[in-house]
């Protein structure tokens, strides 16, 4: 169940991050550097996040929590700014980030990846990720523990 832990934690830091290069200026001030962070962070971790999405989430941040998210890799939101932040994993390619969490798990050969790919697809990761605290959700453990061998 770490490794459960872990990928959820993955996820959420992914979250903040990735994105194309377009360098959209639809925004201004600290939302339009918090979105830009974002993008910045995500292709780091070899994610793409759509910008316009990106700028939608970012356009809600209030000018605190964007100067936050803007300046800290681990930034401690708002509630609201953190409800944000989770929303950002709707803007990532599912396929990549799917793939960044299944290759967090590890390659030590102790679970089948195209299972884990599989199951993954069939989750909400947001909605999961909204719902989850520190502890894996339980239906994220449910359906990544079949692909478990040992």
């Amino acid at each position: 169940m770490k490794r459960a832990a872990m990928i959820i934690a993955l996820a959420a830091a992914t979250a903040l991050t990735a994105c194309g290069s377009d360098d959209s200026t639809s925004l201004s001030g600290p939302q339009a550097d918090a979105a830009q962070a974002a993008v910045d962070s995500a292709d780091e971790e070899g994610l793409t996040l759509d910008r316009d999405c990106v700028n939608d989430v970012a356009a809600q941040l209030s000018d605190a929590d964007a100067e936050l998210a803007a300046s800290d890799e681990d930034p401690e939101l708002s509630p609201a700014g953190e409800a944000l932040r989770i929303q950002l994993i709707s803007c990532a390619d599912a396929d990549e980030l799917i793939d960044s969490i299944v290759d967090a798990m590890g390659a030590d050969g102790s679970f089948d990846k195209d299972c884990a790919r599989d199951a993954l697809k069939e989750l909400d990761l947001t909605a999961l990720l909204a719902a989850s605290d520190d502890e894996p959700p339980a239906e994220f453990v449910a359906a990544l523990t079949p692909c478990f061998q040992g």
